[in-house]
């Protein structure tokens, strides 16, 4: 199968093979391709764990449509996420890599050609370049071509987050070009625009933009010839480097605190972990796990023992930028954070609607955990309690949920403001769906308010 969104670069496309991640280039790319690798920079470039493995196959034979000359496999990233469903730090984190895949390529003559924040995935909470025909020739001079899709890409999102106190992801949701540094632009207004970078990166390059439109074709070529000193390209992107380290967050996190008005004791805190415990040990494929609403990753965390890869999601940047950096001091390296809320997850968009696949597409775990969610989405916002278990059921084949009842403290502060009235809600009744989708594997009463559940399909 041809991967979709690889149409972009028609030198090198990339397609499957069951499980195996190959991509067939062209001639001119073969060759440019043999010379990275001959000369050790591909090596170099994986021991340093900026870029994913890969090597030369000769046993497939591309589909059509795919050049052939020569066929590369690369190694299986578990998951592929996006970046409107990364943190801030998560963002910062591939920009940095990107810039330092770049200032290590210029050192031995070549350069990145691309900065599309889609060439990263994550490996736990380490990001990779998994687009591994993206480096090319540069010598000893000539330009950074891709700083304005780096701009576009990072630095604008990043700029965004950073001095307009909104979690860029609101931006991202469905882009596959970023954000326009000319948006940004129009967006940064009083003391944001005076911060660092600012004037460079954003209202410069804007304004050379509107003047590049007005050029002829002529003008434009003589443009696309200046070239630079490989030093001179160098300092610019550790320049680029600086900045973008120096950036941090300054969205509101909603879930910041939720961790410590838990409305139950830790007695109940560690009952409930042993029931994470014995589901996950008993579950039947311990593939991929998913915590849907992981927050600070409590119990997320007993999931990474016992399974191949794990997920934890939140709706709350705030809270899951906090769990990245908890983790990337940690030596657990199978759990990978992400934003996304359940509700309006990542649709599928693109060219043609599927360059880039919807997030119920590219994850699909073996089991998932539901603590503390579902009176949130049910009492919250008014999902009817029929079409939670449905979702519940369609999104793995085992899960841990949490029941809460309505005379639960936190349940009765969510829905005190709701003006309309709510669907039928109750535990016999959550009990009645469950048996028209699967089974209850076990059940425990936590507290008079809250039972815990590891349900399964049939």
């Amino acid at each position: 199968m041809i991967e979709p969104g690889s149409f972009r670069d028609p030198t090198s496309r990339v397609f499957y093979d069951g499980d195996r991640v190959l991509r067939g280039l062209s001639s001119d790319m073969a060759e440019s391709d043999a010379s990275v690798r001959k000369g050790g920079l591909m090596a170099t470039l994986v021991s340093e764990g900026m870029f994913v493995d890969s090597w030369v196959v000769d046993d497939v034979l591309p589909p059509a449509g795919v050049p052939s000359a020569t066929v590369v496999e690369s190694a299986r990233v578990p998951l592929v996420s996006y970046p409107s469903e990364w943190s801030f730090s998560m963002l910062r984190d591939a920009a940095l890599t990107t810039l330092d895949a770049n200032l290590l390529c210029l050192e031995q003559g070549f350069i990145l050609k691309d900065a599309s924040a889609f060439n990263v995935l994550f490996r736990g909470v380490t990001p990779v370049i998994v687009d591994v025909t993206s480096v090319d020739v540069f010598g000893e001079e000539g330009t950074w071509a891709a700083y304005g899709q780096f701009c576009d890409h990072f630095l604008a999102p990043l700029m965004f987050e950073a001095f307009c106190g909104i979690p860029f992801r609101r931006v991202l949701h469905s882009e596959t070009d970023g954000l326009p540094i000319g948006d940004l632009n129009r967006l940064l207004r009083g003391r944001s625009a005076l911060h660092r970078g600012v004037l460079s990166h954003v209202r410069l390059r804007s304004y050379l933009e509107g003047r590049s439109a007005g050029m002829d074709t002529d003008k434009r070529r003589d443009v696309a010839k200046v070239v630079l000193p490989k030093a001179a390209v160098a300092r610019t992107i550790r320049k680029m480097r600086k900045l973008v380290s120096s950036l941090e967050s300054s969205a509101p996190s909603t879930w910041a605190d939720y961790e410590a008005a838990l409305p139950y004791e830790e007695v109940s805190s560690q009952a409930k972990a042993e029931f994470v415990t014995s589901a996950a040990v008993a579950t039947k494929s311990h593939s991929l796990a998913v915590d849907v609403g992981a927050n600070v990753g409590r119990f997320t965390m007993i999931l990474t023992e016992h399974f191949d890869s794990v997920v934890g999601l939140d709706s709350d940047s705030g809270t899951v930028d906090a769990l990245y950096t908890l983790l990337a001091k940690s030596d657990t390296k199978n759990l990978t954070p992400l934003v996304v809320d359940i509700t309006n997850p990542t649709p599928s968009f693109g060219w043609r609607g599927i360059e880039r696949s919807a997030f119920t597409e590219r994850v699909q775990p073996d089991f998932a955990m539901w603590l503390a969610v579902m009176h949130h989405l049910c009492l919250g916002i008014g999902i009817p309690l029929e079409q939670m278990v449905a979702q519940i059921f369609g999104f793995s084949r085992e899960a841990v949920v949490e029941f809460v009842s309505r005379d639960d403290p936190m349940a009765q502060r969510i829905s005190a403001s709701r003006t309309t009235a709510l669907a039928p809600y109750s535990r016999d009744l959550f009990e009645e769906y469950v048996s028209s989708h699967g089974r209850i594997v076990e059940r425990h009463e936590l507290t008079t308010t809250r039972t815990l559940y590891h349900v399964a399909t049939s």
